[in-house]
C-alpha cells in the first residue's frame, strides 16, 4: 500500500478540524447544540500511528477541547461533510477496516451513524463529490478507480477504471486524486505515482480524467507538460482543486513531497473556463518564487483554500525543515496570489507539523490549525488586515 505524508481533513461551513491538539475541555450538557465539528489527532512519537476523535462543540469561541465527549475513528481518517452528512473514510493505522462510514447531526453535540459501505482493502479513499443527491463520486486512490455511490444508502451503483491510463510498466494504478464537478464535466486529476510515492522520473506532467457524468465514460486525458509540475491535488485535498471567480479550474500540485530533487517544479496547473485542456500559460512554478519574510522558496502545496480575489491561504512544504517525514515542522503557513504572483508568510503562525495543516473559512475568517512548538490549536486569520488570533 502506498503511505502519504500529510493529513488532510476536508469540511464544510459547519465543520472544523485540528490535528494533535492536546488542550482540554470542559464538557458542556449534553443537551447543547453543536454547531462546528472538531477532529482532534493524537500521534505516536514516531507519527506514523495513533489515535483520531470527531466531536461536535456549541461554537467557535476561545476554549479547550479533551477527548471526554468524542467518537473514535481510524487515525488520520479523512472526514467530509456534506449538509448534516458527516463521512468518515478509512484510517490509515495498521488495524483500522476499510470501511466508509455516514454519520448524521441531529442539531445537537451528537452525531448518529447511519450508513457503512465495506471498502476494497488499500483503496485509501479520502473524498467525495455530489452529482446529485442519489448520485456521488468516490475516487479511490488506491486502487486506480472511482466508485459511484448512492451518498445517501452507501450502496455502490458502478464504477470508472482509470487502468488503461497509468503510467509505468506494470503499473495499474494512475492513482485519482479529489475530484471537482465543473459545467459539464467532472474532472478526475491523475497523480501517477511510483510504489515509491513520487512521479515517474520519465513523467514530469499533470494530467487530469475529463468524464461525461451523464454516461460516467473518460472522454479524454487532459496534460500539462511544459511547466514540469507533477502530483495534482491530493486524495483527500478537498480544497486543492478549486475555481476562481471566471471559473478557472485550478490544482495545487504536490511533486515529490520535497524529497527529491528531481521534482523541484511544484505550484499550480489550471484549466480555464470553458475548456477541457490545460493552459500552460496559467501554471505556476512556485518552486522558484521567494516566500516574502524568509530566505525561503515556495515548495510543494501541502493544503490550500481559495478564499477569492486570485487569494488562496496555504501550507507549503519546506525542504530544508524536513528531517523526518511525519513528525519534522515543515508546513509554512503562507497568503499565494495567483494574479500577483506573489507569496506571503502568514505571521503570527507557527509553521506545523504534516499532521496539522487543516485551512477553513469561517464567516470572514479564514480557521488555521497549527501543531507548532507552541500553542497547538485553531486560530483565525483576518485576509483584510492580516491579523491572527
Amino acid at each position: 500500500m502506498k503511505k502519504y505524508f500529510l493529513r488532510i481533513a476536508c469540511l464544510s461551513l459547519v465543520a472544523l478540524v485540528v490535528a494533535s491538539c492536546d488542550k482540554k475541555e470542559e464538557p458542556a450538557p449534553s443537551g447543547d447544540a453543536g454547531k462546528v465539528l472538531v477532529q482532534t489527532v493524537v500521534i505516536n512519537q514516531d507519527g506514523m500511528n495513533g489515535s483520531s476523535y470527531l466531536q461536535v462543540i456549541p461554537d467557535f469561541t476561545s476554549q479547550s477541547l479533551d477527548n471526554k465527549n468524542s467518537i473514535q475513528v481510524g487515525f488520520d481518517a479523512p472526514v467530509r461533510v456534506i449538509g448534516k452528512d458527516v463521512y468518515v473514510f478509512p484510517g490509515f493505522g495498521p488495524t483500522d477496516a476499510s470501511v466508509l462510514t455516514k454519520y448524521t447531526w441531529d442539531g445537537t453535540r451528537t452525531l448518529q451513524k447511519t450508513a457503512t459501505l465495506q471498502l476494497p482493502s488499500g483503496s485509501l479513499a479520502g473524498g467525495l463529490v455530489n452529482y446529485n443527491s442519489e448520485k456521488a463520486y468516490l475516487p479511490l486512490f488506491g486502487i486506480g478507480k472511482v466508485w459511484i455511490i448512492n451518498p445517501i444508502t452507501l450502496t455502490k451503483t458502478g464504477e470508472i477504471d482509470f487502468s488503461e491510463y497509468a503510467h509505468g510498466e506494470g503499473d495499474t494504478n494512475a492513482d485519482p486524486g479529489y475530484a471537482f464537478l465543473r459545467g459539464d464535466y467532472l474532472y478526475v486529476p491523475l497523480c501517477q505515482l511510483t510504489s515509491m510515492q513520487k512521479p515517474y522520473s520519465d513523467y514530469k506532467q499533470a494530467d487530469c480524467a475529463v468524464i461525461d457524468p451523464k454516461t460516467d465514460k473518460v472522454l479524454h486525458i487532459a496534460s500539462e507538460k511544459t511547466s514540469k509540475i507533477t502530483f495534482p491535488t491530493r486524495p483527500f485535498g478537498k480544497d486543492m482543486i478549486f475555481t476562481d471567480e471566471s471559473n478557472n479550474l485550478y490544482m495545487a500540485c504536490v511533486s515529490a513531497f520535497g524529497m527529491d530533487d528531481h521534482f523541484t517544479e511544484t505550484g499550480f496547473v489550471c484549466i480555464p473556463d470553458g475548456k477541457t485542456e490545460f493552459d500552460a500559460s496559467l501554471s505556476w512554478d512556485i518552486s522558484k518564487t521567494t516566500i516574502e519574510g524568509t530566505a525561503y522558496k515556495g515548495g510543494p502545496v501541502a493544503y490550500s483554500k481559495y478564499i477569492g480575489n486570485g487569494k488562496v491561504i496555504a501550507y507549503l512544504m519546506i525542504p530544508e525543515l524536513q528531517n523526518a517525514a511525519y513528525i519534522s515542522r515543515y508546513s509554512m503557513p503562507v497568503v499565494i496570489d495567483l494574479k500577483a504572483k506573489t507569496i506571503k508568510q502568514i505571521k503570527g503562525l507557527s509553521i506545523s507539523d504534516p499532521h496539522s495543516v487543516f485551512i477553513e473559512t469561517y464567516k470572514d475568517l479564514v480557521v488555521i490549525a497549527s501543531n507548532g512548538e507552541k500553542d497547538p490549536g485553531f486560530y483565525t486569520y483576518d485576509p483584510k488586515t492580516g491579523k491572527v488570533s
